[in-house]
C-alpha cells in the first residue's frame, strides 16, 4: 500500500533575482542596476543587484536602476512593475505582491 507524502517545491531567490532581471535587460532605457556601492552595468549580472523577499507564498521585489536621461520615469518603472510581476509570476506560480523600483540616477548616453 503506498502512502502518500507531502512533497515540496523550494524557487531559490537567486532563480526569482535572474527571472526578474531578464525582464529588466529588456529595458533599454536601464543603464546600471545599483547593488549597494556596486554600479552593475553589465546587464548579464544584474540579477545580482536585485533583492527578493519570499514571504509565505508572496514575494517582494526591489531594485535600484540608473536611467537613461531623457526618459518619463514614472512611465519606465511602471512598465517594469508590470512586466517583472507577470514574468515571475508566470515562471514560479507565486505572487508579488511588491515591486519597488528606486530610481537612484540619470545618466546621459
Amino acid at each position: 500500500m503506498m502512502q502518500d507524502k507531502q512533497s515540496n517545491v523550494h524557487i531559490s531567490k537567486q532563480v526569482i533575482a535572474k527571472i526578474a532581471a531578464k525582464g529588466i535587460q529588456e529595458a533599454q532605457e536601464i543603464i546600471a542596476l545599483m547593488d549597494g556601492r556596486i554600479k552593475r552595468t553589465d546587464k548579464n549580472k544584474f540579477y545580482k543587484a536585485v533583492r527578493i523577499n519570499i514571504r509565505e507564498v508572496e514575494i517582494a521585489i526591489e531594485v535600484y536602476p540608473v536611467v537613461q536621461f531623457g526618459v518619463p520615469l514614472h512611465l519606465i518603472c511602471r512598465t517594469l512593475q508590470l512586466k517583472l510581476k507577470q514574468m515571475v509570476e508566470k515562471m514560479t506560480g507565486l505572487i508579488v505582491s511588491e515591486i519597488n523600483i528606486n530610481v537612484v540616477g540619470v545618466e546621459a548616453v
